[in-house]
């Protein structure tokens, strides 16, 4: 398979997995509560998926910052809404467990996932416009530098709660 035609095929299946992220977070497949349990599976998953996608990098990528729809926008105080729904919402972090003396920071599960939110449903507009090397880029450069530690704080925290306060929600629903 070509390289693009590669590319083309992991945009594809990102896409899939972002579409369910998104549509769960801002309500729009279900208007159910947001659970711990659910949160966990989804940010899991949608991790899990992020590592397949190839480097960002690509000569045919603008690599330019795009401005986030106004839709999604609007979107970001719905999620963060939804979160708070949540039984879990601060959580003690340490910022980098690479630099031993960095002290315990806050972190906050409503950020989490609407920052995780902000960085996927931007590379999904793109995607969704045909611009598959910028949404890659997206996608791809903000699981490296702003997403993707949001959401393995994310996963560590609900994990963390989950197994103290609900380990139910840590085995499979099915």
């Amino acid at each position: 398979m070509p390289r693009s035609g590669h590319r083309l095929s992991i945009a594809t299946r990102f896409s899939r997995e972002a579409r369910r992220f998104v549509d769960w977070a801002d309500g729009s497949a279900c208007a159910d509560r947001l659970t711990a349990p659910l949160a966990l599976r989804r940010v899991a998953q949608l991790y899990a998926q992020a590592l397949e996608l190839p480097q960002p990098w690509s000569e045919n990528a603008t690599v330019r910052p795009a401005e986030l729809p106004v839709f999604l926008e609007a979107r970001l105080n719905q999620v963060r809404l939804r979160a708070a729904a949540i039984p879990l919402q601060h959580y003690s972090e340490i910022f980098s467990p690479l630099v031993p003396p960095d002290p315990p920071v806050v972190g906050d599960l409503a950020d989490d996932l609407v920052a995780i939110y902000r960085d996927i449903g931007l590379g999904l507009h793109l995607h969704e416009r045909g611009r598959v090397d910028d949404a890659l880029w997206q996608w791809g450069f903000g699981f490296q530098t702003q997403w993707g530690q949001h959401a393995s704080s994310a996963i560590r925290a609900l994990h963390c709660y989950l197994a103290q306060e609900d380990p139910s929600g840590l085995s499979s629903n099915e």
